[in-house]
């Protein structure tokens, strides 16, 4: 059985729940982790170098992946059953993307 580890700021409610709903859906074992553990470099090497708060990456099989390669795996491990599961994840990952290049995830002031 694998191991998908995500990693993502755990200060962001949108990020730790798509973290968290992860497993559900997957069926490699999903293990999440936060940008900000100081011990997080030296439990995966392959992250040194990298600024996991950015934003969301995971870890599978030892190598990073970010971006479209994060989806694109993510989407070979998906649960048979859990398709309709997973396309509703995948929405809220779109969702909460385009908001935060749209600055529009900050609360506002008054």
């Amino acid at each position: 059985m694998s191991r998908f580890v995500v990693v993502a700021d755990s200060s962001c409610g949108g990020c730790s729940a798509i973290g968290a709903a992860l497993a559900d859906v997957l069926t490699a074992t999903v293990v999440v982790r936060s940008c900000r553990d100081p011990h997080l470099t030296q439990e995966f090497p392959a992250l040194a170098g990298r600024r996991p708060c950015a934003r969301p990456l995971a870890l599978h099989e030892g190598r990073v992946l970010t971006g479209f390669r994060l989806f694109w795996r993510a989407g070979t491990l998906v649960s048979p059953g859990r398709r309709a599961a997973a396309l509703r994840l995948a929405s809220r990952v779109v969702r909460l993307r385009v908001a935060h290049l749209l600055g529009t995830s900050r609360p506002r002031r008054r």
